[in-house]
């Protein structure tokens, strides 16, 4: 995520949990304590006929108006401490109908604040009617899953308490639904790994059986006597069916314990694990083994590790790690080690980190990546030199093409 949105993510978090924590202490369904005290009964509930939004009507038929949002019940309330607005809150949520509920969700899913979805509000909501209607409760996950922050309260409820039939709904999802609900999965199993592997053979190539796998060995970690020896966590790895399952339970078993503890020597199905990580996942898991890039199999994490290694060192001291670069010159961890180098020089001497990109072969993509990143900064500091640079150096005319959106 770029910084700035990042920035601005936090920002609006913490305003959506401000908010929140205003609706609970202000309190929540006064229509029915209203309806109380003008008929002197007690408050029944009553199904709206034909559909629409839930009503409130008094023991003496006096109806009050229908709820048309969660904020609605908060905003009308005059509890007088944030406990009491709380468990009037929930109290009110736990007396609607699953209709009424999923209608007052449905309705909140459309507001154009996607963080509203995050709210402690919409989150108890959420989670009550997985609860008593997870279909309904699936079925409106299914609707707004790419404008759901929280949309996971959903569902966890179902697989918690029915992990057959959950699994079993997920793998009938479209592609992207199964990548968006393995975060389900994986919380599913942090929690009871032991659960989770006996559904690993059908999340075998899904999605979620490899965020399940990820969590399950996550569970294992944390667990009391499991800290610092990964016997355990190896062992359950193993024991997972062949294929994405078993190798992501593998490399995080790696990522979990480092590699002073997992020896890849001694577990070459560890090492071929880390070697099939994908480029995007790579990058993360080769910045936490920087230090020791050396020992990791060639590929993609090896790659990632040996950049973060020599960016971590140029930060610190420019010239000890160009001896380091200099020192893997002809080797195959050379061009990860210069564009490592250029990410972390680029901003102070752009002209001279574009030399040492250009040092590095046409093969890969290391060069097109350090090519780009000095570029921008030779660009944007100094825009006259660059342009003359930009005709006179040793390009391609797909790296040129690249850099001036032009072709020579």
């Amino acid at each position: 995520m770029a910084p700035r949105l990042l920035s601005a993510f936090c920002l609006l978090a913490a305003g959506a949990g401000y908010l929140g924590a205003g609706l609970f202490s202000r309190g929540v369904l006064e229509p029915v304590r209203g309806a109380v005290g003008q008929s002197g009964g007690e408050v029944e509930r009553h199904p709206p006929a034909g559909g629409g939004s839930p009503a409130v009507v008094s023991s003496a038929g006096h109806t009050q108006r229908r709820m048309q949002s969660l904020r609605e019940f908060a905003e009308s309330s005059e509890a007088t401490s944030p406990a009491d607005a709380k468990l009037a809150f929930m109290e009110a949520v736990n007396q609607l109908l699953p209709a009424e509920l999923a209608e007052l969700l449905s309705r909140e899913a459309e507001t154009t604040n996607l963080f509203r979805t995050i709210q402690p509000d919409f989150e108890y909501a959420a989670r009550r009617l997985s609860e008593i209607a997870p279909e309904k409760a699936a079925e409106l996950w299914l609707k707004r899953k790419g404008g759901l922050l929280g949309g996971e309260a959903l569902l966890a409820p179902w697989a918690n308490q029915h992990p057959e039939a959950f699994v079993s709904w997920s793998l009938g999802l479209p592609a992207d639904a199964q990548k968006a609900a393995a975060g389900v999965l994986g919380e599913l199993a942090r929690v009871n790994p032991e659960q989770f592997a006996a559904l690993a053979s059908q999340l075998a190539q899904s999605p979620g059986g490899v965020a399940g796998a990820r969590g399950a060995i996550r569970g294992i970690s944390q667990g009391e006597g499991n800290a610092q020896d990964p016997a355990a966590a190896l062992a359950y790895a193993k024991g997972l069916p062949d294929g994405p399952v078993r190798s992501a339970a593998l490399a995080e078993t790696a990522q979990a314990y480092g590699l002073d503890r997992v020896s890849l020597a001694a577990h070459p199905d560890v090492r071929d694990a880390l070697a099939a990580l994908g480029p995007a996942e790579a990058r993360n898991v080769g910045k936490q083994f920087a230090a020791a890039a050396n020992k990791l199999p060639q590929g993609p994490v090896r790659e990632s590790a040996f950049a973060a290694q020599i960016s971590n060192a140029a930060q610190k001291d420019p010239q000890s790690a160009a001896k380091k670069v200099e020192a893997l010159s002809g080797s195959a961890d050379y061009p990860a080690a210069v564009r490592g180098f250029v990410e972390a020089t680029a901003k102070k001497d752009p002209a001279a980190a574009l030399d040492w990109a250009l040092s590095i072969g046409p093969q890969g993509g290391q060069r097109t990546a350090a090519l780009e990143k000095a570029a921008v900064e030779y660009f944007r500091q100094k825009p006259n030199e660059a342009c003359k640079w930009v005709t006179t150096a040793s390009l391609s005319a797909e790296e040129y093409f690249l850099l001036t959106g032009f072709r020579r």
